[in-house]
């Protein structure tokens, strides 16, 4: 269980303002139907009449129905809904780390560079949604095989790996061209190791058809607790998922990283 601690850390900035957003993402994709589930291949009689096709036929079919620049739309809501909670130590290190008149610019190119990787990922993982689904022939299955994909990632010491790699802050410019690169860059470094340990977790939220707005709740609420979790050495382990005790002094500590840098 979180302990009191840690529930009251969310209560300082950039916290509730990153959760607002996450909310405000998991309105529109709940509006939107669902985002980014490939609505027109959720049906298991679809998926096996899709499969019948073949992979080429049945993907230019799947993107005939559902246009790519709709799907990359679905995909942006989807990162809205999941991605600001696990932001907040690398924001606060960018605001922290410019000076007074260049925060918002520095936390508008650290965000700018961040997405610019993740939505570029965004036709990579859909395609891979679409491919599990034709395997599988139906959304429960697809869905179960994407759930085991990522529990069995969240244990492996690869995952590790790159978690430990996204906490590491990098230097900041104070000045002209040199700050916005290093914002730039920053965000897209941390991106990266963000999308290396967080893409099994969106490919499950990817195929869980019409349970898509249930599944980012949970696999947002399980990266962050990956993201927050004590630092640990790169090994196989209980998944956090399936842990049966998880321990979050990181939690408790948190406050003190977002107030007092």
């Amino acid at each position: 269980m979180l302990r009191a601690p840690a529930l009251r850390s969310f209560a300082y900035a950039p916290w509730p303002a990153l959760f607002a957003l996450a909310m405000a993402g998991l309105i529109l994709s709940a509006w939107s139907a669902g985002g980014a589930t490939l609505p027109a291949f959720c049906g298991a009689g679809t998926a096996r009449a899709l499969r019948e096709l073949g992979w080429p036929d049945a993907a230019a079919l799947v993107f005939a129905l559902n246009p790519p620049g709709g799907l990359l739309a679905d995909w942006a809501v989807m990162l809205l809904a999941m991605m600001p909670p696990l932001l907040a130590p690398a924001l606060t290190h960018v605001w922290r780390s410019s000076l007074p008149q260049r925060r918002a610019r520095g936390t508008a190119c650290f965000v700018l560079g961040y997405a610019a990787l993740w939505m570029a990922a965004g036709p990579i993982l859909i395609g891979l949604a679409l491919l599990l689904q034709l395997v599988a022939g139906e959304a429960a299955l697809a869905f179960a095989g994407a759930l085991s994909l990522a529990i069995v990632w969240s244990a492996s010491p690869w995952q590790r790996i790159a978690i430990n790699r996204s906490h590491r802050l990098r230097r900041i410019g104070l000045f002209g061209w040199a700050a916005d690169r290093d914002c730039l860059t920053f965000g897209a470094i941390h991106a990266l190791w963000c999308m290396v340990s967080c893409w099994a977790w969106m490919l499950a939220a990817l195929t869980a058809g019409p349970w898509h707005i249930a599944a980012m709740m949970l696999t947002a609420a399980i990266m962050l607790a990956e993201r927050l979790a004590p630092p640990q050495q790169p090994r196989w382990r209980l998944p956090l998922l399936l842990s049966p005790a998880v321990h979050w002094p990181t939690f408790a500590s948190q406050r003190n990283v977002v107030r007092h840098g």
